[in-house]
């Protein structure tokens, strides 16, 4: 990620790389943590869109700060997951694995939190301990994944719906390493019924068509059967394993990573040992995802 010559054009307080040709793009000696520009604030909305996760390097954010990021994009205050929350901060999620501790089952494909009828639409990821070497984030374009699928298979899956939920995921097990864990499932049931999303959806900002199924939360398609619904799902799951679809970040402490929950898919690869690893994570929504 070093300082890039030609920027791409079209933005006046961005310096933007590209991080591959599909995905991704990394923008320089920006500071995060200075937003009071209004301007910059709608070229980062307008690249966010355009390029669907955005890197960013050296960055230094309080917990209000990172907050004040995530309302660049949309509502701090919408849906959250089960992670522990930031001591003086309940809107930060506190994503720690510590050598021996509990792993949250995110080394899979997912969007965050689809198994919520309003899921997030967009993510801040803020890197403050990081492993020597392992524990990459990997993210896939649901807007590539279906360019590449045949016209055919695009209009059928148009006309799918999916049910998705938080017990297909890795979610129990963590209940289960918790003190009170039986309850606290109990109550998670209770509060998160499993929805269902359209298979298809169209981003509304980009117009884009996205698929918009995950293998961590996506459990069926409904009105299939079974061995027909999963069939159909590991194809398209094994759409998002295309490299050509990619971008895979390598942390540094004090890294931002910021994506688009809608059209993208992403990948945290679980392959440093007992090094420890901490990341503070914001979601944003909005009223209506979709």
């Amino acid at each position: 990620m070093s300082k890039i010559e030609s920027p791409v054009p079209g933005y006046q307080q961005l310096t933007i790389e590209p991080y591959t040709p599909t995905i991704g793009a990394v923008v320089h000696d920006f500071d995060l943590s200075n937003l009071q520009d209004e301007s910059a604030r709608a070229e980062l909305r307008k690249a966010l869109a355009q390029y669907q996760v955005l890197f960013f390097r050296n960055q230094q954010l309080s917990p209000e700060a990172q907050i004040a990021v995530a309302r660049v994009f949309g509502d701090p205050d919408k849906t959250k997951a089960f992670f522990p929350r930031h001591e003086t901060q309940n809107t930060i999620e506190v994503l720690e694995v510590k050598p021996g501790g509990h792993r949250y089952g995110t080394d899979q494909w997912h969007t965050d939190i689809t198994f919520d009828a309003n899921p997030p639409t967009g993510t801040v990821l803020y890197s403050k301990i990081i492993p020597t070497v392992g524990g990459d984030t990997v993210w896939a374009s649901g807007t590539a994944v279906y360019d590449s699928l045949p016209r055919a298979l695009q209009l059928y899956l148009q006309e799918l719906q999916a049910t998705h939920s938080f017990e297909h995921s890795g979610w129990p097990a963590y209940f289960e390493s918790l003190k009170d864990g039986d309850a606290l499932y109990r109550q998670a049931r209770h509060d998160h019924r499993p929805v269902v999303h359209p298979v298809i959806q169209t981003h509304p900002v980009t117009g884009k068509k996205i698929v918009y199924v995950n293998p961590n939360f996506t459990d069926r398609i409904k009105g299939l059967s079974r061995q027909e619904s999963d069939a159909l799902l590991s194809l398209l799951f094994a759409r998002f394993q295309r490299p050509e679809f990619q971008a895979r970040l390598r942390w540094e402490k004090d890294t931002v990573a910021i994506w688009d929950n809608r059209a993208t898919v992403h990948y945290a690869v679980s392959d440093y040992g007992d090094q420890h690893r901490l990341l503070h994570r914001v979601t944003f929504g909005e009223d209506q995802a979709f």
